[in-house]
């Protein structure tokens, strides 16, 4: 027969993942509220509640309606969280900003050392125009739920502009907002560059990750510099020793030296998703711009670290 009842989310959820890849039986004692579960070797009892006392959810009410692609909304969630901060002394920042315009949707995220930003399509939304803070772990855990899921995601917002609400087939999310004003992050987005690099996204990203093993003692910075034709990256640790790897590179204009927190190009490197990244530069002391060469709808902006150039 049919039953319901409320588990501990997270010891069922740790235990379930421990077991072995086997036929998992799960009988409840309607009486007792005891969960059985029995697979290989383990026979388990947990201690549930009455399904009743599981606080019922918000359901949406008319707010405003938007439909984006499952996969572009997965990837856009996946390009800007990991900017966001996670010092709760700055709650707005903790968040991901949600903009809706003109038929378009954009998340941005920025902790003030960098910014990403990722604009993609929106249908039925040509007449709304509205700003959101979502909690950045909420849209990881979206992204989480629905990758690999085909189709739509709808997007409600409700109409005290207090929650969001997300609807793809059987799934559903719902997470309060942030309350505060979003940081006009346009305005440290680079307006022109003197540098243009364009290099192997997977050759960078490799050269970074063996680099910055020499950089975790020095405040994981490496230093990049651009010339004719190749971009050598170094990192040096007093006590570790020093490392420097030169790659083949397309150079436009100046040459440049500028250093980086590794983690943060490494970050952005890893949601890029195209073959080659181009990074541009307006000398040392301006923020760097990650992008896909030729592509607008994903940009990655970082704040340099001041460091003695040899």
């Amino acid at each position: 027969s049919e039953g319901s009842t409320t588990a501990p989310a997270r010891l069922l959820t740790d235990f379930v993942s421990t077991l072995p890849d086997d036929e998992l039986e799960m009988t409840l004692d309607s009486a007792t509220q005891s969960l059985n579960l029995r697979c290989a070797r383990f026979d388990t009892h947990i201690k549930c509640i009455e399904a009743e006392e599981f606080p019922p959810g918000p359901k949406p009410d008319e707010g405003d309606r938007l439909e984006v692609a499952l996969e572009d909304l997965v990837r856009a969630v996946e390009q800007t969280q990991m900017a966001a901060s996670t010092d709760e002394a700055r709650p707005v920042l903790t968040g991901v900003l949600v903009q809706v315009q003109g038929g378009s949707l954009t998340l941005a995220a920025t902790d003030g050392h960098r910014l990403a930003v990722r604009k993609l399509a929106a249908a039925g939304s040509s007449d709304l125009d509205a700003s959101l803070i979502v909690p950045a772990r909420a849209l990881a855990e979206l992204s989480r739920v629905l990758k690999g899921e085909p189709g739509k995601v709808e997007v409600i917002i409700s109409k005290a502009r207090n929650q969001v609400f997300f609807r793809a087939g059987s799934s559903e999310l719902t997470s309060r907002l942030i309350d505060g004003k979003y940081p006009n992050y346009a305005q440290v987005i680079p307006s022109k560059s003197s540098t243009t690099v364009r290099v192997s996204t997977s050759e960078l990203t490799q050269t970074v990750r063996a680099v910055s093993l020499f950089a975790r003692d020095s405040a994981n910075v490496i230093r990049l510099k651009a010339q004719a034709g190749a971009l050598t990256l170094s990192a040096t640790t007093n006590e570790v020793g020093d490392s420097k790897a030169e790659m083949s590179a397309n150079v436009d204009g100046s040459d440049i030296q500028i250093a980086f927190n590794a983690r943060y190009v490494l970050d952005a490197l890893g949601v890029i998703g195209e073959d080659e990244v181009e990074l541009l530069f307006d000398g040392p002391l301006s923020p760097g711009l990650m992008r896909p060469p030729g592509k607008e709808h994903y940009l990655y902006v970082i704040m340099p670290v001041r460091v003695a150039m040899s």
